[in-house]
């Protein structure tokens, strides 16, 4: 009994030298945000730093938390709707954090930055800044909610961009320095795959083998630039030997389902779990969305070894700026100028752009770089 004690006293103590890391969230919901945070706290050096996840909401049908629980990672919820959340969260935050401190909080959208930025005092403070509002919910609702975010983001002590883009949207809204940490691809999970695999994958999902695959992955807005990439692949794309494929949904499925009418070589197959399936069928990845902050889509497409085409916009550019051989720019929202890129693109050197494309994700823009580059940043704060 005496030992049993002292093993567990031992335990304990080694459990108080651990810096704890709060990471607090609306939701665990499958999305870009989400699995950042999934990537930071999976490489995290567990002998220096003990994880928890604290959610605002409860889980929706499509939720990463059993993701997050088989990587040994405590995950509480308030369980609160958002008025329940912004009303009852802060009084349910302090107790918590009373009885169950920790030594930083971090946080990644916009309800937990508020929340934490007015109500979480005592400890430093980390939030990441992934996107402009006003792209995303319009010239009013979005720049009242870009304000108050930039206002809850001067209270914390410690702001991050997840690239250089989104720093300089938002740096003249904030008085405090501001990092840059891009987001990173799991290289475990998004990997190319042999020719024989690929044929493989290609006859699994329903896909000619003999002829060239776009790919495109997003949601279907305005904001992502699907009806000009449908108009482009239709002036551009060889019926005989293109396809085009689009995985996600939204508002504008209907529209695109009109563009595309008709034509065999345009599938829309909507949300799926198995991206990395196509992604391994795939030949080239397309990207024609008007806004970014740091795109994952993009960047898991050429972990997997896919050259690109991809809309001129800062968060694009930004990203092939580390190898210019890994794909071609277009105009944005220029319909002739994307099929005069897709048209180019049969030309250029498909081994050299794979390999240049899969190195910017080696070298620069892995997950075991970026939750590096946090963990030192949480150590900093933590002294």
């Amino acid at each position: 009994p005496d030992t049993s004690r002292d093993q567990q006293a031992s335990m304990n103590a080694t459990e108080a030298k651990k810096i704890c890391v709060l990471y607090l969230v609306s939701r665990l919901q499958r999305h870009g945000p989400i699995f950042q945070l999934y990537n930071i706290v999976r490489y995290l050096d567990r002998k220096r730093f003990c994880p928890r996840v604290l959610t605002l909401s409860p889980e929706a049908p499509e939720s990463l938390l059993a993701d997050f629980v088989k990587i040994d990672v405590e995950c509480d919820s308030l369980g609160l709707s958002r008025v329940a959340g912004m009303i009852l969260g802060p009084g349910r935050i302090k107790r918590l954090l009373e009885e169950r401190p920790v030594d930083l909080v971090h946080v990644f959208d916009y309800r937990s930055t508020l929340l934490c930025a007015n109500h979480v005092m005592g400890v430093p403070r980390v939030v990441t800044c992934r996107q402009s509002y006003r792209h995303v919910f319009g010239p009013i609702l979005g720049s009242i909610m870009m304000r108050s975010f930039l206002r809850a983001c001067d209270e914390c002590e410690r702001v991050v961009a997840v690239s250089h883009s989104i720093r300089n949207l938002v740096e003249n809204g904030i008085a405090r320095q501001i990092d840059v940490i891009h987001n990173g691809i799991d290289l475990d999970r998004f990997k190319p795959v042999g020719e024989e695999e690929k044929r493989h994958l290609r006859s699994r999902l329903g896909l000619p083998p003999d002829r060239r695959v776009f790919l495109s992955v997003g949601f279907l807005s305005e904001t992502k630039g699907v009806p000009t990439l449908i108009e482009a692949f239709l002036k551009g794309a060889d019926g005989q030997s293109d396809v085009l494929v689009l995985l996600g949904d939204g508002p504008l499925r209907e529209k695109c389902s009109r563009l595309a009418a008709g034509r065999s070589n345009i599938r829309m197959v909507g949300f799926v779990d198995n991206v990395e399936n196509y992604l391994g069928a795939a030949d080239v990845f397309v990207s024609a969305s008007l806004t970014e902050g740091c795109p994952n889509a993009v960047m898991e497409a050429m972990a997997c070894g896919l050259p690109v085409v991809l809309s001129d916009i800062p968060a694009h550019r930004e990203i092939l700026a580390f190898d210019e051989r890994a794909g071609l720019v277009f105009t944005t929202k220029d319909a002739a100028s994307l099929s005069l890129a897709l048209t180019k693109s049969r030309g250029m050197n498909y081994s050299e752009q794979s390999s240049a494309a899969l190195g910017i994700i080696k070298n620069h823009l892995n997950a075991r770089k970026m939750s590096l580059k946090y963990q030192e940043l949480y150590a900093e704060l933590c002294g």
